[in-house]
Formats: structure tokens, C-alpha cells, sequence
């Protein structure tokens, strides 16, 4: 068959390549001038190695198979961060609380949240199970900054994982970069990538499907959709989404997100340190080398975090809140980096997950097929949405999809 992926993030990388294995003619199409997508590695300090920030997808968490086998296949190495992204001290609660409280608090809440109806948001669940508690209020920070959402909108089973997620699992990255599997995996599909390269329609019929890009036509007989979220939902696609597909969509949390890469003047300890008020955390990690990066990171997440942040006017106002954070770090604000989502044409937001309003069988319906147009991204893949995992798995799954033959309506 001939297939074209639209994409060149992780989703549509692990997609083509699963079918080029699979023997199957592929063209990837991408609209920037560089893969990855939303997983984007670059020096903070141009020629230093050891200042390599992620201005996407950070980290690699427990569970990541498929991305650990893509190291080992391209000989990637994962590297500690000799820090736990679990695991971090909240400072500025209305009333002083440490880590282990915390974990307390999400163990015990966890069999309460499990038989607890999932339409029930967290804020509600907290106001009810824990009013008044500064712990909570940790919770609810911690999950708005890792949703990138309000917590008004996510569904009180987020407490499922916070066990987990207050326990010092092991965390990485790639080593020289997380961009670097998305590099192998087009460097192994060679010219099948055609970057700049921004496909403007999809029109699906019985005989195959033709795709419009830099004004020129491409036929094939399947096409996988491999774009985020809401450049789906507005893509001149035909047939379009059916109504039950886009309003399942439509019930996803998006997810708004900055991050804020720091160079530091003189060495400090790996650290995770998080703002309860202000709504975004700061780390310091080893990189490949072992070594403390001369760096520290901050992420925040939720559109009213950011606003508070005034990440729209520049790193000033944020800068100001890691120094009042972190007294204890030589900030070099000059070389600041600021990352945002929402202004890039190509993402138009960080990430999504299901929600409070999600129904139970959404996560099917938004990844069905539509005839011979196949959904893949981190949208669809359920539980891992949001996670670079989620779109290695959802490539791959749409790539079975696709060789199995299957047309749907």
C-alpha cells in the first residue's frame, strides 16, 4: 500500500517507520523545518554541550518500553537525572508542608478518588475529602501543573496515580536530547521525509485518498493523521470527523504549558523544587555526563498559571518568581530561554488528556478511523496521552491499523 503520514512528530516517525518495516510504500509529510514536533532539544548555550534544554517533552518516566527500545535500536543513551520528577519540595503553600505530608495525604485519599465517580472533578473531590489542607493544596498544583489545566476541569482519578507520583521512580532523559529518536527514526526513513511540507487538505474515497500539499496532489490508498489535537479538529478532512468523534474530542482537557530554561554562574545540586502558589517547579539534573547541567529548568502548567506568570510579555515576571523560589541559584537572567506552545501554528497547545466531562468510551471513539484516514498523536493514545510514550505507541498502533486493512465508515 501507499501511505502518507502527516507529521514528522514522534507519532508519525513511529508510525512510517512501523510501516516501512511492515513493506509498505510511505511518504511523511511535515510542515516545520525540523521532526519532532513538540519534542524539541537544543542548547541553551550555542556550543555547550552540557546546556542541552528540552523546549518540549522532558522527561522519561517509568513504563516508557517503546521508547527505551527505540534508544537501544539507535544506541541513544537514557540517562538519569539524579532527581526524581515524583518527588518535589513544595515551597509556598499558605501553610508550611513537606513532600512526605504530601504522600500521606494522596495515600490516603487514593481509595476514596478510586470509588468516586470520574465525572467528579478534582477540586470538587479535594473541597469535599480534604478542605483546608495545605496538602491539598500541593495536590491541586501538582495536577494543574502536570495536565497543564485548571482543576476544575480534571476528573478526581488523577489521584489514582499520585501515589506514584509523590514516590521517587526513576527518571531521564536522552542523552545529547529527546529529539535525538526523532532524528535516528528520520535519518533510518531517509527521503521519505519531506519537511516544509505542510499538507492543506485530505480527501478520502471509496478508490483511495488524495492529499493537497504546496499546491500538488498525492494519491495513496491510506493516510495517517499524525498532527496535534486541534489542527485535527480544523483540518480540511473529508469525509470529516463524524459528530460523536469530534464531540469526544471536544471533551478533552487541553493542556497549556510554558517552560523556562535558566543558565546558572556557579554549580549547584540536582533539586525539584515546587511554587504552590505560583504554579510551576524548577530542577536541577545531571545529563548524560553524570554531571549537574550548569541549568535550571522550570515548567508551569495551566492557562491561569501562565497568566499569572505573564509568559505572554516575556520571562521578566517568571525570572522574579524563580529568584524569590530559589534564593539559592546563581541565575544568569540574560540567558534565559522562554518556551511557549500556544503561539506556535504547528502545536496551538501543549498537550491533552481526558478530563472530567470525557465519557467512558471516548478514548475509543477518538482514535476510530475514518475510511481510509488513520488518527494517530498523543491524543489518542488513551491513559499515555500527553506522554512522549503515548505517541510512540499510538504511531505504532495506527501503522497495525493500516496494514491490517482495516477501512472503516
Amino acid at each position: 500500500m501507499r501511505v502518507v503520514v502527516i507529521g514528522a512528530g514522534f507519532a508519525g516517525l513511529a508510525c512510517a517507520d512501523r510501516l516501512v518495516a511492515l513493506g509498505h510504500d510511505v511518504t511523511v509529510l511535515e510542515a516545520r523545518d525540523r521532526v519532532g514536533g513538540r519534542v524539541w532539544s537544543q542548547e541553551l548555550i550555542a556550543g555547550r554541550a552540557d546546556t542541552v534544554v528540552e523546549r518540549g517533552a522532558e522527561f522519561v518516566l517509568s513504563g516508557y518500553d517503546v521508547m527505551h527500545e527505540m534508544a537501544r535500536r539507535f544506541d541513544l543513551p537514557v540517562a538519569p537525572s539524579g532527581m526524581s520528577y515524583y518527588v518535589r519540595e513544595p515551597r509556598h503553600a499558605f501553610a508550611p508542608v513537606t513532600s512526605e505530608e504530601v504522600a500521606t495525604t494522596a495515600q490516603d485519599l487514593q481509595p476514596t478518588a478510586e470509588a468516586t465517580d470520574r465525572t467528579v472533578s478534582l477540586r470538587a473531590f479535594l473541597d469535599v475529602h480534604a478542605p483546608g489542607a495545605a496538602t491539598a493544596q500541593v495536590l491541586a498544583a501538582r495536577a494543574a501543573i502536570s495536565w497543564a489545566a485548571p482543576v476544575d476541569l480534571l476528573s478526581c482519578h488523577v489521584l489514582l496515580d499520585s501515589v506514584a507520583s509523590v514516590q521517587p521512580l526513576p527518571t531521564a532523559r536522552i542523552g545529547g536530547g529527546n529529539q535525538g529518536i526523532a532524528r535516528s527514526l528520520a535519518a533510518a526513513l531517509g527521503d521519505r521525509v519531506r519537511l516544509n511540507a505542510p499538507a492543506s487538505a485530505v480527501h478520502a474515497a471509496e478508490d483511495g485518498v488524495r492529499i493537497d500539499v504546496l499546491g500538488s496532489t498525492i494519491e495513496a490508498d491510506a493516510v495517517v493523521m499524525a498532527i496535534p489535537l486541534p489542527l485535527l479538529e480544523g483540518f480540511d478532512l473529508r469525509p470529516g470527523l463524524p459528530g460523536v468523534q469530534r464531540d469526544a474530542m471536544a471533551r478533552m482537557v487541553r493542556g497549556h504549558a510554558a517552560k523556562l530554561h535558566v543558565p546558572l554562574g556557579s554549580p549547584a545540586r540536582t533539586s525539584a523544587v515546587l511554587d504552590v502558589e505560583r504554579c510551576f517547579w524548577c530542577w536541577t539534573a545531571t545529563d548524560a555526563s553524570g554531571q549537574v547541567q550548569p541549568v535550571v529548568h522550570c515548567f508551569s502548567g495551566s492557562s491561569p498559571a501562565l497568566t499569572g506568570l505573564d509568559v505572554a510579555r516575556g520571562e521578566g515576571e517568571w525570572l522574579q518568581a524563580l529568584g524569590a523560589l530559589r534564593p539559592d541559584l546563581d541565575l544568569d537572567g540574560d540567558g534565559a530561554l522562554l518556551t511557549t506552545w500556544d503561539d506556535d501554528p504547528w502545536a496551538t497547545f501543549a498537550y491533552s488528556g481526558l478530563g472530567a466531562a470525557s465519557a467512558p468510551d471516548d478514548e475509543e471513539l477518538i482514535r476510530a478511523p475514518i475510511a481510509r484516514v488513520h488518527l494517530a498523536g498523543e491524543h489518542t493514545a488513551g491513559d499515555w496521552s500527553g506522554l512522549m510514550e503515548g505517541a510512540l505507541r499510538s504511531g505504532l498502533r495506527a501503522a497495525d491499523e493500516v496494514h491490517a486493512g482495516s477501512v472503516h465508515t
